[in-house]
């Protein structure tokens, strides 16, 4: 990519590293440990009276550092449905979240429709 003058040339596999380094994992443990403790401090619990289990799972299989947080529950579907546990600790942990938006679909189709319509 040239502009200015300038040659930005981009290297994968330094990307790659970088993705998966201790510095960037260190960053989505402090995150999801963030969203653990607010979900714990809400104090939700399950219909026997324990407290709403979550979990953090790394994720090690894909080509960067990931953690998933998790209700490992049955009562979690519910809870997230009805309470938005997950949902509202991400956003309070400083993340964007981009949930399930039934009419997004819908806004997608219509941008590609325009988008076809300008090209004829």
């Amino acid at each position: 990519m040239a502009r200015n003058g300038v040659r930005v040339v981009l290297d994968p596999e330094g990307i790659k590293e970088v993705l998966r380094g201790p510095e960037v994992r260190a960053q989505l443990d402090a995150v999801a440990e963030e969203m653990v403790a607010l979900i714990r401090a809400r104090g939700l619990r399950t219909r026997d009276g324990r407290p709403l289990p979550v979990e953090i799972i790394a994720e090690d299989s894909t080509d960067r550092a990931a953690v998933t947080v998790a209700i490992p529950h049955p009562a979690g579907v519910g809870m997230e449905a009805r309470h938005g546990v997950l949902r509202q600790a991400a956003q309070a942990a400083g993340l964007t979240v981009i949930g399930l938006d039934p009419h997004r679909k819908a806004r997608t189709q219509s941008r590609k429709k325009r988008r076809k319509k300008r090209k004829r």
